[in-house]
């Protein structure tokens, strides 16, 4: 498994924030009423953060010495949710804040200006999420002792199969 990269998490971010800049410019162009999203999608990119840093703890415990054994299976899977939490959460809260930008041309207009302010409230949730993903994803890194490098950079796996 291979650690986020932060140029991947930019361009995903970008790119999805360009895409739902595009989709609303042209459905608002059409005529379509933009749509409300519901002030609770903050409360839900808070939830599944702390539900992704929750389950992440033990491990960073782990490596600080605090904490016994976990298994090496959970870890893993901690991991692949931090890492779709930031992927996740790079893509949500670039829809709703191009979704956003495009609301901004209409402030003046008090709909638009509500469902701008609630694509805003949306956007930082998927800020809350993608944060907590890599922060998550960071705690989850196993590092070689004496070198902050992670243990699959800098060398080849061993020879021989994997066991099963």
């Amino acid at each position: 498994m291979r650690p986020l990269k932060w140029r991947v998490l930019a361009a995903t971010l970008l790119i999805a924030t360009a895409v739902g800049a595009g989709a609303s410019f042209l459905a608002l162009r059409s005529g379509s009423a933009p749509v409300h999203l519901p002030k609770t999608t903050l409360l839900v990119g808070i939830a599944v953060g702390a539900v992704v840093l929750f389950m992440a703890w033990p491990i960073r415990q782990l490596k600080r010495g605090k904490r016994g054994r976990i298994d090496a299976t959970r870890a893993v899977r901690t991991a692949m949710l931090a890492q779709a939490s930031a992927y996740a959460g790079a893509v949500l809260s670039g829809m709703y804040g191009g979704f956003g930008l495009v609301l901004l041309r209409d402030w003046s207009h008090e709909p638009r200006k509500e469902a701008a302010i609630a694509a805003g409230i949306a956007a930082l949730g998927g800020l809350v999420m993608l944060v907590a993903g890599v922060v998550a994803e960071w705690w989850c890194r196993i590092t070689q002792s004496g070198t902050g490098e992670t243990s699959h950079e800098g060398r080849e796996p061993a020879g021989g199969t994997l066991a099963t």
